[in-house]
């Protein structure tokens, strides 16, 4: 960024400001104005710094001034270090002299209780219409490492004499969550390039600060820990920048068990959840989801030390290690991981072998044993030996184990950093007990050492899927939205019941998609004539707006083949209804579709992202496998086809599902989407529960539509 050019759109003068004016500060002690004043000095902020105080003529040495209009400039940035009661004034004055940014620190407000949602909202209106940019309240602050920025009275600025710059960048709803990742990165010699205590959002939210990250050329890696979303789209539209950008997200996610409590009648009430929605939005815009600060630092610094856009073409992990017990271990890892250690192909081993100690093993995981070190002959060809593992044409990514090795480490360590420069795939390097000073040598040049090796391979699991995840086509395609006469098919202004099968069914056949061939009878005569006129053999089901799992109730009679048998399943059905107390509107006589494979397809309107589409292993297997992923409707075919590949079940046996069979079956995905994308309700739940996949066919067997209470989109 240089020293204050701009590069964070209309965010620049908070993240990048030319000047800073500290309201509230003081030599008092304990006064975090005065603080401020202090950090800014003690870590060289490059631009003017004026405390603001009515009742100080000097503050740390510097002139004070009695208000904002009385500075010899206008400041581009505002600390306002005041406590709760005496914000709102300094907030106007900002505003009055056109101050362009401000920072709340002060705590007492929306987090309180009513009170200080009430101040939240005084707040949140007087900023309103103004051209100010605040972040905050009740936030640590920000910190930009480039310029030496320390807008934040954290104690990370009493710890350390300098703070190193880096590449990654960090927002968080959590200031102590930011503090503790950025002070972890700067003990590993990596440290970070801004940091942002977002607090209580009351103007700028979290994606606000996500999309000016994404503009920064400077930051190469953003970091980000969230728990709610003030600004779910303009959360997405951030990820979404992010994405266009080639920039890494890695987010940790708070709050991660809250429960959608949504249509506790179908399956999908029970495998989606809030959590499951933030899954499919990360994975829509290849953000990695980790799940502790420490799996935070470890992938966010691991990207950062890559080059720009280097990433894994697939799964295939080289590993070695100077001992073969640590290769048995890391295979096993990198199958929990996903990774696949593929053993060297025969011309990569041929090409060893004249260079190679005779007590290793070129398999892969390769042990290259501690003599490939400590004795001279082999030490000479280990150069040859790193250039030929990292070139084998069946492997993409490498994980460098190693461990001690005392004084020879360092030319270790300079043969791994020229390995590292001279290929294309990604190198991670992880190093048990290394001498004193190696990590923090290699983190001069960008190279982050892990101190453990399964959280190397855990990292290099996160790129191989980010990576794939930027290759998808898994995406919201709004202009496919299918305008549907819903209104003709029943009454959208009846909400809170259920939907029958019949209804379902007519309104899946209306929209164009494939349903079993099916029939309402109002009686046992009708349900023969059906069961003629349908296709024998049938399935005959019971319908009632108060049956929903009719299968654990008794109500449903499969493979019926003839008339007589019909009639007899007729009758029986209705007389099981009537023993339940259950008023029929008739039985839904179907077709018996033939298929080697039954799915889940659902749609549900999420109250932050809309109308989301999943997919799943379908059934009576549903909920016991719970292999269902989701995505934003509308989705394409292509996308559909995509989002099929993520099911466990399908990556674990793809021959369950031949190539054919994904396309017919994505390009119902997309059919459903595109009409789900129009449902006309706040909260529904639309469930096809299976589709049936055949060698030359697809249907909607069951489907399922619940209304919840909440009115009309």
């Amino acid at each position: 960024m240089g020293d204050l050019t701009p590069s964070f759109g209309d965010l620049t003068p908070l993240l990048a400001p030319r000047s800073v004016a500290v309201v509230g500060a003081s030599d008092r002690e304990g006064n975090l104005g005065g603080l401020a004043v202090s950090f800014l000095q003690k870590f060289g902020y490059r631009g003017p710094v004026w405390p603001v105080n009515a009742g100080r003529s000097a503050v740390a040495g510097l002139p004070c001034f009695p208000h904002l209009s009385a500075l010899p400039a206008l400041p581009d940035l505002v600390i306002i270090a005041v406590p709760a009661e005496a914000v709102i004034e300094v907030v106007r004055d900002c505003i009055s002299v056109g101050t362009p940014a401000a920072i709340v620190w002060a705590g007492g407000f929306a987090e309180i209780g009513d009170s200080g949602q009430a101040r939240q909202r005084q707040l949140e209106d007087t900023c309103r219409g103004s051209r100010l940019k605040l972040c905050g309240p009740n936030c640590i602050g920000i910190i930009n490492t480039s310029i030496g920025l320390t807008a934040s009275f954290s104690s990370l600025m009493t710890e350390f004499d300098h703070l190193t710059p880096g590449a990654v960048s960090m927002v968080s709803q959590s200031g102590g969550t930011a503090v503790t990742a950025h002070g972890r990165a700067q003990e590993l010699g990596l440290g970070f390039r801004i940091t942002i205590s977002c607090g209580n959002e009351a103007t700028l939210s979290i994606g606000d600060f996500i999309h000016a990250l994404a503009q920064d050329d400077e930051t190469r890696v953003i970091a980000v820990y969230v728990e709610g979303l003030s600004d779910p789209g303009r959360f997405v539209e951030a990820l979404g920048e992010a994405k266009r950008r080639g920039k890494p997200l890695v987010i940790l996610k708070g709050g991660a068990n809250e429960q959608s409590g949504r249509a506790a009648l179908a399956h999908t009430g029970k495998l989606a959840g809030i959590d499951r929605t933030y899954d499919a939005i990360f994975r829509e815009f290849a953000a990695i989801r980790v799940y502790s600060t420490e799996e935070l630092l470890d992938v966010s610094l691991q990207l950062a030390s890559l080059r720009p856009g280097q990433r894994p073409a697939s799964n295939r992990v080289l590993i070695s290690t100077f001992g073969g017990g640590s290769g048995v271990l890391a295979a096993d890892q990198c199958m929990h991981e996903g990774l696949d250690v593929p053993t060297l192909d025969a011309d990569t081993r041929a090409r060893l072998k004249p260079i190679f100690s005779p007590l290793g093993s070129s398999m892969n995981p390769v042990d290259l044993t501690p003599g490939s070190m400590t004795n001279p002959k082999y030490r000479a060809t280990l150069p040859a030996v790193l250039k030929t593992l990292v070139d084998a044409p069946n492997i993409d990514s490498y994980v460098f184990m190693s461990a001690g090795f005392g004084a020879l480490a360092p030319e270790l360590a300079k043969m791994f950093e020229n390995l590292r420069a001279n290929t294309d795939k990604p190198i991670c390097v992880s190093w048990l007990s290394p001498p004193q000073g190696l990590t923090r040598d290699l983190a001069q040049r960008g190279i982050l050492v892990f101190d453990e090796h399964a959280r190397a391979i855990r990292a290099m699991g996160h790129l191989v899927r980010y990576a794939a995840n930027t290759r998808h086509r898994i995406g919201q395609r709004p202009d496919l939205a299918k305008p549907f006469a819903w209104s003709d098919v029943i009454d959208i202004r009846a909400v809170g019941k259920v939907v029958s099968e019949n209804v379902a069914a007519r309104i899946l056949e209306l929209s164009g998609l494939p349903v079993a061939k099916g029939c309402l009878a109002r009686t046992t005569e009708e349900a023969v004539r059906a069961a003629d006129d349908v296709g024998y053999p049938v399935a005959i089901k019971a319908i009632s707006p108060a049956i929903t799992h009719r299968a654990a109730g008794g109500l449903v009679k499969l493979d019926v083949e003839d008339a007589d048998a019909v009639a007899r399943a007729d009758h029986a059905l209705r007389e099981r209804a009537a023993e339940c107390g259950v008023a029929l509107d008739g039985t839904w006589v179907q077709h018996m579709v033939a298929g080697h494979l039954e799915l889940l397809v659902t749609a549900f309107r999420d109250r932050q992202f809309g109308v989301m589409v999943g997919c799943g292993m379908g059934g009576g297997v549903t909920e016991v496998i719970d292999d269902v992923v989701f995505a934003r409707a509308p989705i394409d075919a292509d996308g559909g086809y995509d989002l099929l590949g993520r099911l466990r079940t399908i990556q674990r046996l793809p021959t369950l599902l031949s190539d054919a069979d994904r396309r017919r079956a994505a390009n119902f995905l997309a059919g459903f989407s595109a009409l789900m994308a129009t449902a006309p309700w706040e909260r529904f739940t639309f469930e096809v529960n299976p589709v049936k996949v055949g060698a030359n066919e697809l249907a909607a067997v069951d489907a399922l539509l619940v209304i919840d209470e909440g009115g009309t989109a």
